[in-house]
C-alpha cells in the first residue's frame, strides 16, 4: 500500500467480507487482445497495488496532454500478471523497477515497451517484504523492507543482491539529504506480533559507507516523509490514532539534517496518511482526515482556505506531485475492490482532470 500496512489491510478486507454480500474484485483480464501501449510521451505512471493475495496488481499510464489512460500494461507486455501488492516503483536508464511486497520480488522491464528483457535477468528476489527502492548509484541501490531489520544493498544491472545495511528495525520510507538517506521505521509488528508499541524513529544511512550513523525520535509510526528548501527532512507520523491505550494524535516533525534533531511543529485531529513537498520546497501537501491539506513551513500552519475533500464514497489512498508543473495527483482506492481513480489537480486545489486506474491506485512515477 502507499504505506500497505499488510495485517491492517487483511483485517479490513475481513470487514469488508462480513459486511457485504461476496465483493469481489476486478480482475486482470487474461482474455485483454489489446496490443502493450508503448508509453515513449511524457506522463505519470501509477501503480495500481491490487487485493492481498489476490495478485491482480497492474500497471497504468496516463498523458495529462491528451488526457488519455492506458490500464493493464504491465500484462499486456508480457502476458503474465504483475503479483501480490505492487508497492513502488524506480526509473533509472530507461529502465522502470516495479517493487512487489507481498510476491517479495522487483522486476525490471523497458520504460517504454515495459517488456521483461528475457535475455538478462529482469527479476530480483529472496527478499522478506521488499517496499521502496532508491538508486545511489547505477549498479548500486537500497531497498528497504517491511519484515527485515535493515536495508537490502542490490546491483541493478545484474539484478543480484550484494549487502545488507543492519539497523536492527525494519525499514519503509526512503529520502536523500546529500550523502545520507533518511529511513523511516514504521511498525514493531514483523519483529514481534505481541508487541504494543509501534517504532518512532528515522534512521540516517551514510550511503557512502553503508553504515547506520544516526537515530532521530519522531512520533509514533512515521509513515512518509519530504525534503524542504533547508534540506530539512519534515516526517510524518500516524500517531496509532486507532489504538486507546497505545496511540497518540498523528504529528508532523522536522528534522534538521545537520544537528540530526527534531522538532514537533503540529499535531492533528483524525487520521493523517501520506506528506509530500511542493517543488519549491517551501510547501507540505498532506492527507489529513480524508482530504488534501497544505501546510506552510513558514508559519507551521495549515491553509484553511485549501481543503480538496474526497468524493462521497472515495477515500484519498495516495498523493504526489508534479515537479515541474505543481499539479497535485492523489489516487482515490474507494472501496479497496473496485477499480480507483485519480485526481489531478492543480497547486490551487483545481480539478484539472480525473481517470480510472485499477484497483487500490497507489505509487505514481513521472516519466
Amino acid at each position: 500500500m502507499k504505506k500497505t500496512k499488510l495485517f491492517l489491510l487483511a483485517l479490513l478486507a475481513l470487514a469488508l467480507f462480513s459486511c457485504k454480500p461476496d465483493p469481489t474484485p476486478t480482475p486482470v483480464d487474461p482474455t485483454d487482445t489489446i496490443k502493450p501501449h508503448p508509453v515513449n510521451l511524457k506522463g505519470v505512471f501509477v501503480l495500481n497495488e491490487g487485493n492481498y493475495q489476490f495478485s491482480n496488481a497492474s500497471l497504468s499510464f496516463y498523458d495529462p496532454v491528451a488526457d488519455t489512460v492506458a490500464n493493464n500494461l504491465f500484462y499486456k507486455a508480457n502476458d503474465a500478471p504483475i503479483g501480490d501488492v505492487a508497492e513502488s516503483m524506480a526509473l533509472v536508464d530507461g529502465k522502470l523497477y516495479i517493487v512487489v511486497n507481498n510476491s517479495n520480488l522487483i522486476y525490471k522491464v523497458d520504460a517504454n515497451t515495459l517488456k521483461c528483457d528475457q535475455t538478462k535477468p529482469f527479476k530480483l528476489t529472496d527478499f522478506y517484504s521488499p517496499r521502496e527502492m532508491y538508486f545511489v548509484a547505477p549498479n548500486k541501490a537500497y531497498v528497504s523492507d517491511l519484515i527485515g531489520t535493515g536495508l537490502w544493498i542490490v546491483n541493478p544491472q545484474d539484478m543480484s543482491h550484494c549487502g545488507f545495511v543492519e539497523t536492527g528495525k525494519t525499514t519503509e520510507k526512503l529520502v536523500p539529504v546529500g550523502n545520507e538517506l533518511y529511513v523511516s521505521n514504521w511498525s514493531t509488528y514483523y519483529i514481534d506480533p505481541n508487541s504494543h508499541d509501534s517504532y518512532n524513529t528515522v534512521q540516517v544511512i551514510d550511503m557512502n559507507n553503508d553504515v547506520k550513523v544516526a537515530e532521530v525520535e519522531v512520533g509514533k509510526e512515521p509513515n512518509s516523509m519530504a525534503v524542504d528548501k533547508n534540506d530539512h527532512v519534515w516526517v510524518l507520523c500516524e500517531g496509532r490514532s486507532w489504538d486507546e491505550d497505545y496511540g497518540e494524535k498523528p504529528s508532523l516533525w522536522e528534522i534538521d539534517t545537520q544537528l540530526k534533531t527534531a522538532v514537533k511543529r503540529y499535531e492533528f485531529d483524525g487520521t493523517a496518511t501520506v506528506l509530500r513537498a511542493n517543488p519549491s520546497g517551501d510547501q507540505l501537501y498532506l492527507i489529513l482526515n480524508n482530504a488534501v491539506r497544505r501546510f506552510d513551513i513558514g508559519t507551521l500552519s495549515l491553509y484553511e482556505t485549501f481543503n480538496i475533500a474526497a468524493e462521497a464514497g472515495g477515500l484519498f489512498y495516495n498523493m504526489t506531485v508534479q515537479p515541474e508543473t505543481g499539479d497535485i495527483y492523489v489516487t482515490d482506492a474507494k472501496n479497496y475492490m473496485m477499480n480507483g481513480t485519480v485526481y489531478r489537480y492543480s497547486s490551487d486545489g483545481v480539478r484539472l482532470s480525473s481517470f480510472e486506474a485499477g484497483a487500490i491506485p497507489s505509487a505514481m512515477l513521472f516519466k
